[in-house]
């Protein structure tokens, strides 16, 4: 009885120390990778004129950015919407690194909890950020959750992509995980706000979910684009 206290006591010290150190690790080389590179933003107008009046928007991020988004984003005050997974234990450190917050939760463990809490995040006019396909995919179609979350709210939904000129892309990843290396030049692409009703029946609400959904896939062509011409000069 004792022995297994003892290990299981070596296992929480254990995942403890890895929880804090792997995101310290990650931070850092975040940011020497970020100091040896250059960033063009695309269509940023909009955003930054929402952050210059200080109101709110829902950042809405693919999940294959997910890695650098944090960094990219970084000191912006922004609720970050993250799963309850071992995974996301070690994102949440590194968004509050990064000087945003988290809210934890998914569409599966905790979600509706979570959305309320992104949403009273969002009444304080502080922005929020949330990968529409994850934690699991399916890759590039936005779940309901984001919709709901602007149309309670009442906040524009903001697509963001980026897409780097020197990068690793994880293929065999669900969604094909970008990993900039360095002296990479960021694409950082922006789309229009979009707002939703707070009014839909259910079809309005699908019309709209797919309105985002190409809106975000639209964006992220336009960094894409960007990247690769780049990368031919």
């Amino acid at each position: 009885m004792e022995e297994n206290s003892n290990k299981s006591k070596k296992q929480s010290f254990k995942r403890k120390f890895l929880i804090w150190f792997i995101p310290f690790l990650v931070v850092n080389l975040q940011r020497l990778i970020g100091f040896t590179s250059r960033r063009i933003n695309l269509g940023n107008e909009s955003i930054e004129k929402l952050r210059k009046e200080k109101k709110p928007y829902i950042l809405s991020i693919w999940h294959t950015n997910v890695l650098y988004s944090p960094y990219l984003n970084r000191n912006v005050g922004a609720a970050v919407l993250i799963s309850e997974s071992k995974d996301g234990d070690f994102i949440n450190q590194v968004v509050h690194r990064f000087g945003n917050y988290s809210v934890r939760g998914s569409s599966s463990k905790g979600g509706s909890k979570a959305l309320k809490a992104l949403i009273t995040h969002l009444k304080k006019n502080l922005p929020a950020a949330v990968t529409p396909d994850g934690p699991r995919g399916p890759a590039f179609i936005v779940q309901p959750g984001l919709i709901a979350s602007a149309q309670v709210s009442q906040v524009p939904i903001v697509p963001m992509h980026y897409e780097c000129t020197r990068q690793w892309i994880a293929e065999k990843a669900w969604d094909k995980h970008r990993i900039p290396k360095p002296f990479t030049t960021f694409v950082v692409s922006y789309g229009e706000p979009i707002y939703i009703p707070r009014t839909l029946d259910d079809q309005g609400f699908e019309e709209v979910r797919l309105t985002v959904e190409n809106a975000m896939l639209e964006n992220r062509r336009r960094s894409i684009d960007k990247a690769e011409e780049l990368r031919k000069k």
